[in-house]
């Protein structure tokens, strides 16, 4: 009789732990994935970008174009005006997506622009015997550019996805063309008496070099529909410079116009507008 009750007690023991078992094995199930999410994984996606940019012209390096006699050579440098001109950017935005990562290629047509300031005086041993020149010069460069960025999404839910992102780039110039406006200002006669000159506009290209740099921002991504709209700020820092220091251009030579060692540094703000190379249809749809 005991023996028996013995083995009841094993059976409902052993009845109890496979329950529970049962219910554990329930709880560790994962549950079943959004589409969506599964769909977007691992993407390509391939559209359009544009945008504005402003650039800064750092010199690292300075240079004259005269040596003053009866003044210091720092009184020749250049005066730069920092993200004072627009550019614009138009290109391709090339991206593969993997579970909250993105790496990006953003081959673009670029045009840059900034602007700065110089001049020189001549002083005879009169009293008004002083004669100045000043230039207000426009650079616009274009290039090819070509940045390879790494994106990270902060939420990877949603139709709303803001990311930050980190990379490098490497830039080709195609062109350049510096423009020269130039006022003189003569105190003989007492009384200082400006004159502005004809303009001088000139291809600088054998002036300048490729050069390559770092780049980061954020942005966000607005899913609808089967397009992606990308809306991303970024800057860039370039490391190496645009410049040959130095180097003098034959028609700006007599005006003492010669390139400082200039890195450029911009900020852009980009719209693109992306799409993915498997068709989404319309049982997916951004939660």
């Amino acid at each position: 009789m005991i023996r028996k009750d013995f083995s009841l007690g094993n059976k409902l023991l052993i009845a109890v732990f496979l329950f529970i078992g049962s219910f554990a094995a329930i709880g560790q199930k994962k549950p079943p994935k959004n589409p969506l999410e599964s769909f977007l994984d691992t993407q390509f996606w391939l559209g359009l970008k544009m945008g504005v940019n402003y650039t800064q012209a750092f010199p690292e390096t300075r240079f004259a174009g005269f040596s003053p006699v009866n003044y210091d050579e720092n009184d020749l440098q250049k005066s730069y005006d920092d993200f004072s001109l627009a550019g614009a950017h138009m290109g391709l935005e090339m991206n593969f997506y993997h579970r909250g990562f993105s790496a990006s290629f953003q081959p673009a047509f670029k045009r840059s622009r900034y602007s700065y300031s110089s001049g020189f005086v001549w002083e005879g041993t009169q009293v008004n015997s002083r004669f100045e020149t000043n230039l207000q010069v426009e650079q616009r460069l274009d290039l090819i550019e070509l940045p390879l960025m790494i994106k990270g999404d902060i939420i990877r839910r949603g139709k709303i996805r803001p990311f930050l992102m980190v990379g490098g780039f490497y830039s080709l110039i195609t062109s350049a063309q510096k423009d020269v406006e130039i006022t003189q200002t003569d105190f003989s006669s007492g009384t200082a008496l400006p004159s502005s000159l004809n303009p001088v506009s000139v291809g600088v290209k054998d002036l300048f070099e490729n050069f390559y740099g770092v780049a980061g921002g954020a942005g966000v991504n607005l899913d609808y529909w089967n397009i992606r709209t990308v809306v991303e700020i970024a800057y860039k820092h370039s490391l190496s410079t645009a410049t040959k220091a130095g180097a003098l251009q034959n028609e700006l030579a007599a005006l003492g116009e010669v390139n400082d060692g200039i890195e450029l540094r911009d900020i852009s703000v980009s719209l693109s507008f992306v799409f993915p190379f498997r068709f989404i249809d319309q049982q997916f749809k951004a939660l």
